[in-house]
């Protein structure tokens, strides 16, 4: 059993469903120019913590506020010069971008808890916010390796959806901001419009 509360544990009619969460999912790119393309086994890992605050006396309507940090990897064949030129590589090159970012998590969850059900269906839903810690580029094609600062937004929002029951829940989020910011520098103006979409498992551990 890995889905419950401290307070549930008590039979407190004042429980909250404050939570350590992990995900793992895998990203996908959205808006990718023609011929773009993922390879390879993308992932991402993400691990955060969740403020509830009920607003109902049954207490199964919440708002949820959360901080968490999330790690992405992400396979692809365009490959970023330092120049901000790019290049379509072949499959046999590793290319991949890494970014680590700080997640803002705020939902709106309902679930069919009591004090003393530890076993639930919940749907939480809301936007997350990313704020960029690092994002590069590593590219390794056998004689040659490298790596390459990607110009990510600093900050993006997404909306995200939460569903399961007890311990297993899937989790997909779809992006309202673009990942990169190149301004006027890009040698085309559609790498501006690229998202990153995420689906995967969320899974809460108290």
């Amino acid at each position: 059993m890995t889905s419950f509360t401290l307070a549930q544990s008590q039979a407190d009619s004042a429980y909250r469903e404050d939570q350590i969460y992990a995900a793992i999912g895998y990203p996908l790119l959205v808006n990718a120019p023609d011929g773009i393309t993922q390879n390879k086994l993308s992932h991402t890992f993400s691990l955060g913590y969740i403020r509830d605050m009920p607003i109902n006396d049954n207490r199964n309507i919440a708002i949820g506020l959360g901080l968490g940090i999330n790690y992405n990897v992400l396979f692809t064949n365009l490959q970023f010069n330092d120049d901000m030129t790019t290049n379509v590589v072949s499959s046999d090159i590793i290319n991949q971008w890494n970014s680590t970012e700080v997640e803002i998590p705020l939902e709106f969850r309902w679930r069919n808890s009591t004090p003393t059900n530890y076993r639930f269906w919940r749907v939480y839903a809301g936007l997350v916010g990313h704020y960029a810690l690092s994002a590069k580029q590593y590219t390794n094609s056998g004689s040659l390796k490298s790596t390459v600062p990607l110009t990510t937004r600093n900050f993006r929002l997404a909306f995200r959806l939460n569903v399961g029951n007890n311990t297993w829940n899937l989790t997909y989020s779809y992006p309202i901001d673009s990942l990169f910011d190149f301004g006027k520098s890009a040698e085309d103006k559609t790498l501006n419009e690229i998202k990153t979409a995420k689906l995967g498992l969320i899974f809460y551990i108290f």
